[in-house]
């Protein structure tokens, strides 16, 4: 379904106008294929120009775990082997704060089909130093990673 069809659907503008209000709840996925993680160069806020795991907004009348599956087709392309909720957590940008809810998606291929919100992925087999400390929080709740069990 077109997402400007979608029930709920607000502009660009409102939706900022709303996301400099309050919080808004989200998906962030860890996509693991053969023990790496995915991350994407962002183009859009929050979070412009850092590296981040795939992840949006939950629309009015959609259940969570069908954002898990819209947001991997549209941002990666690609299919989930295995998914599982791994937490809960607050990310709080200048001028932008959500809840959002972490998952673990398994999938068999490594090649990604971007849409316009990101620029480039890459897939990591260890944590960086330099990497988002929101990324590198869900990375340890979610013992996703060699030695980054546990927080």
């Amino acid at each position: 379904m077109d997402s400007k069809k979608r029930k709920g659907w607000i502009s660009e503008s409102l939706y900022n106008t709303i996301r400099a209000l309050m919080p808004i709840a989200t998906v962030d996925l860890l996509v693991m294929h053969k023990e790496r993680l995915l991350l994407m160069l962002r183009n859009n806020e929050p979070g412009k120009d850092l590296w981040f795991t795939p992840g949006g907004r939950i629309f009015l009348g959609e259940e969570i775990d069908q954002a898990v599956h819209r947001v991997l087709r549209e941002e990666t392309g690609l299919t989930s082997l295995k998914i599982e909720r791994k937490g809960v957590m607050e990310h709080i940008w200048p001028n932008a704060e959500s809840i959002t809810v972490f998952y673990r998606v398994d999938v068999a291929e490594e090649n990604v089909v971007m849409n316009d919100e990101h620029r480039s992925y890459r897939w990591i087999s260890e944590l960086e130093p330099e990497l988002n400390i929101y990324v590198k929080e869900m990375v340890k709740k979610a013992g996703v990673m060699d030695g980054s069990k546990g927080s």
